[in-house]
């Protein structure tokens, strides 16, 4: 049997038992493409879609709590803005959930005014909702912290940036302490972002509570905004391009960077 049959089968498995129908049921599975810390699979069967999603990351080295995860999928499953969870199991690395059939937007849509605006919309949503204590707080002095102490004990040097770790710290500790947290998805990348004529984010594992700053970063960060697009999100964020908000949405877009190349050293080694 070839391993590419047998690694259908298992997935197959995995959708018909969160479906409760029989594996003869399900017509299609289908590797997703992307996402460097699971695998994903869009299966087709008895009526349903779904997406079967196995991570194969090192979750304690790359900071992935998927105890805390799974409240967060509760919770904007509940508000509108995240898929519908049909099965949660952390111990097995397994999430299972329904099909969004909508558009992936590129980094072209992305950078566009108008979806720059809805972008704006969704986290502002996202920033407002009340949720639980108990969702881990993102902790930017200590996952730059954990991410340097990983890449000390393998070894490795850290990754170039035009600041130093005391710079660094700085900004994380200058963020954490100066915003209200809020719940933040933390990787607003395009591929994350499903429109069916209103948005949905997809991949919550790096959600929790922290600074909006950080998340409106991953928003400008991942698909390189320029002044002038930074400026328009701020407007359609919180009614202000200000000098100020600015500079602090250029100090979190500096740190978020920063962040990004460790987490990919991390993840390398």
């Amino acid at each position: 049997m070839q391993p590419d049959y047998e690694r259908f089968l298992g997935i197959a498995r995995l959708a018909a038992d969160t479906l409760g129908v029989a594996v003869a049921r399900i017509e299609r599975a289908e590797r997703i493409k992307g996402g460097l810390t699971n695998e994903s699979w869009l299966v087709t069967g008895a009526g349903e879609r779904v997406v079967v999603r196995v991570s194969t990351a090192d979750e304690a080295a790359l900071q992935i709590d998927r105890t805390s995860e799974g409240r967060v999928l509760a919770e904007v499953q509940r508000a509108g803005v995240g898929p519908e969870v049909l099965r949660w199991h952390p111990e097995g690395r397994l999430l299972v959930t329904r099909y969004i059939p909508g558009t992936v937007w590129t980094r072209e849509d992305a950078r566009a005014p108008d979806n720059i605006r809805r972008l704006a919309g969704l986290l502002r949503q996202l920033h407002s909702l009340t949720v639980p204590d108990d969702i881990a707080v993102v902790d930017l002095p200590m996952i730059l912290a954990h991410y340097w102490a990983t890449l000390e004990e393998r070894g490795q040097a850290d990754p170039p940036s035009r600041w130093t770790r005391d710079e660094m710290r700085a900004a994380a500790v200058e963020l954490s302490v100066g915003s209200q947290r809020s719940l933040c998805h933390n990787d607003a990348h395009h591929l994350n972002v499903i429109d069916t004529g209103r948005l949905w984010l997809l991949d919550w594992e790096y959600a929790g509570l922290g600074s909006p700053w950080f998340d409106l970063a991953s928003v400008a960060c991942n698909h390189d905004y320029d002044e002038v697009q930074r400026r328009q999100l701020l407007r359609h964020y919180v009614g202000d391009e200000s000098p100020h908000a600015l500079s602090r949405l250029q100090l979190a877009c500096r740190l978020f960077d920063d962040i990004r190349k460790l987490w990919l050293a991390v993840r390398a080694g």
